[in-house]
């Protein structure tokens, strides 16, 4: 997936889920964040980020990739998670948020109906998720095992970042969604997760990694 042209800034502060504070050039401004975690870790005061601009909306730009202190680029946008996973489905045809018993899930592919979850914290080359307690989480979790036997439930975790090695849930952040995911593959359904080759220009899928429940 390519970016469009990025612009510099420095992270100042945090206003809420969705919106915080940049330095750019010589001014502050306001700018979008398409991630509800908390990205403390990430988003850290005079951290570098780099700003795509927004053709719509209040806010001019938009927070697009945050630099970390080792150098690695993550980007923030979690709602492009599953259309990177979906790159590499060449097989079959695949249906972008499918409505199944009543809820919206991200992919339908075949018989396979696929939640794919975007991964920002990496600890030690571990990546983590949630970074924030998460019971949206936990009922898609709840609602894939509910699609069987008419689907085949799938959980993805696209880890948008280049430094992980690893992928387990944070038990610690929330241990209600860390034992469901393990009821979840218990049950025999897959969990897989990759990390992301990211740059100024793009980012895509690198390798899947290993899944540690």
């Amino acid at each position: 997936m390519r970016f469009p042209p990025l612009v510099p800034a420095k992270f100042v502060k945090r206003i809420n889920r969705f919106l915080c504070l940049v330095q750019l050039e010589n001014r502050e401004t306001l700018a979008y964040i398409r991630n509800t975690g908390r990205l403390k870790e990430i988003l850290i005061e005079g951290s570098v980020v780099y700003l795509k601009e927004k053709s719509t909306g209040k806010y001019k730009y938009e927070v697009l990739l945050a630099e970390t202190k080792r150098g690695f680029l993550v980007c923030l946008d979690s709602q492009i998670a599953p259309r990177l996973y979906a790159e590499t489905l060449t097989a079959q045809p695949v249906i972008y948020e499918p409505r199944i018993n009543g809820s919206r899930l991200d992919l339908l592919v075949g018989r396979n109906i696929i939640e794919v979850k975007s991964v920002n914290l990496v600890k030690n080359n571990t990546a983590l998720f949630p970074d924030a307690p998460t019971k949206r989480g936990t009922k898609h979790i709840h609602i894939l095992i509910n699609t069987y036997p008419k689907f085949i439930p799938k959980m993805v975790f696209v880890v948008q970042r280049e430094d992980a090695e690893v992928f387990s849930p944070n038990e610690e952040t929330d241990p209600v969604f860390a034992q469901k995911l393990r009821l979840f593959a218990r049950l025999g359904y897959e969990v897989r997760a990759y990390n992301c080759f990211v740059s100024l220009e793009e980012i895509k899928l690198k390798e899947e990694i290993e899944v540690i429940l």
